[in-house]
């Protein structure tokens, strides 16, 4: 969990070396507001929920349940206020669309670990993620989707 009213450079460091080295990692964020184009860098860095910093006590227990269900958790009326788009390649992390584009190669998990110098379960890790985060059942649908986006 982290605290975006934290200095805005510490807070950006943070999310990003957490996402390139724990991707598997689900990130929760606090805050007062959120302007479209701060959901949108936040949402680049594997975070999953922003609470308003002023929620009461039920709205983080929904907040963590959805995370731990792997469901994203973002305010209504930010979101109303905005247009982000959950299935948005550009929303993905770095590694996630780098092994998007090898799945969409046609490259196997073992042949994308070795690439990437990570074992199959972490490959497999991020695949389910990016399959949450894309909202699509398989690597056919996360492919089409890249296909589609370029």
């Amino acid at each position: 969990m982290l605290d975006s009213g934290l200095d805005a450079e510490f807070c950006r460091e943070v999310l990003q070396r957490t996402a390139q080295q724990f991707p598997e990692v689900k990130i929760i964020i606090t805050a007062m507001d959120g302007s479209q184009k701060w959901l949108h860098e936040v949402m680049q860095f594997n975070v999953q929920a922003v609470v308003p910093r002023d929620s009461d006590a039920e709205t983080f227990v929904l907040a963590l349940n959805a995370v731990a269900r792997g469901m994203m958790f973002l305010p209504g009326d930010w979101l109303n206020s905005t247009e982000l788009e959950s299935r948005d390649i550009k929303a993905l992390s770095a590694r996630q669309r780098e092994i998007l584009q090898m799945l969409a190669a046609g490259e196997s998990n073992k042949q994308i670990g070795r690439a990437l110098n990570i074992s199959t379960g972490t490959v497999k890790a991020h695949l389910e993620s990016l399959y949450r985060r894309l909202d699509v059942k398989n690597r056919t649908q996360a492919a089409m989707m890249l296909n589609e986006s370029n």
